[in-house]
């Protein structure tokens, strides 16, 4: 009982045990890398993308975007807990938050092809945030967003206090 109990504890603290694969299979894709700048141990990664653009029927390119900064740092020896995610979302990817049968409605009975990537990136602990102020202009409602997903008052609002949490901005 008490060896079983060592080796839980001793794989618990372990930092290797979240970095055997990709977070996410199916998208996210990456390529390793034998680098230079390397990063430093106990770093946290705090990365918000902002993503306004979509094209129905297609995934969320941003949205996958943000799953690669996540599998190539986790596949490149980070710990899953030391990467933490935020996807703030305006304009039309808005749409690709939404519940099936809104998004339904809104794009002429169409499925939203990024539903399960968001879903299981929601899983894995990845914020998605909507500006409030385009849900407003566009119609959307909180209960029409997707389990998990967060509603700010406004796109800039949502920036300003993840930076304040240490959040860094994609530049690109």
């Amino acid at each position: 009982m008490i060896r079983a109990f060592l080796v839980v504890a001793v794989m618990l603290a372990s930092p290797v045990l979240a970095t055997d694969g990709p977070v996410f299979t199916g998208f996210g894709t990456h390529t390793p890398v034998e680098h230079d700048v390397a990063i430093p141990k106990g770093m946290v990664l705090r990365h918000v993308y902002d993503v306004t653009g979509a094209t129905p029927g297609k995934r969320n390119p941003g949205f996958e975007t943000a799953a690669r900064f996540i599998n190539s740092h986790v596949g490149n020896g980070m710990a899953l807990r030391d990467v933490a995610v935020a996807v703030v979302v305006h304009g039309s990817a808005i749409n690709e938050l939404t519940k099936a049968a809104t998004y339904g409605v809104r794009n002429n009975g169409a499925a939203n092809a990024s539903q399960a990537m968001v879903e299981e990136m929601l899983a894995k602990g990845v914020r998605f945030v909507v500006c409030g102020q385009a849900a407003n202009a566009m119609g959307v409602k909180k209960a029409d967003l997707l389990p998990g997903v967060e509603l700010a008052i406004s796109a800039s609002s949502a920036h300003a206090i993840l930076q304040a949490q240490g959040y860094t901005l994609n530049p690109f």
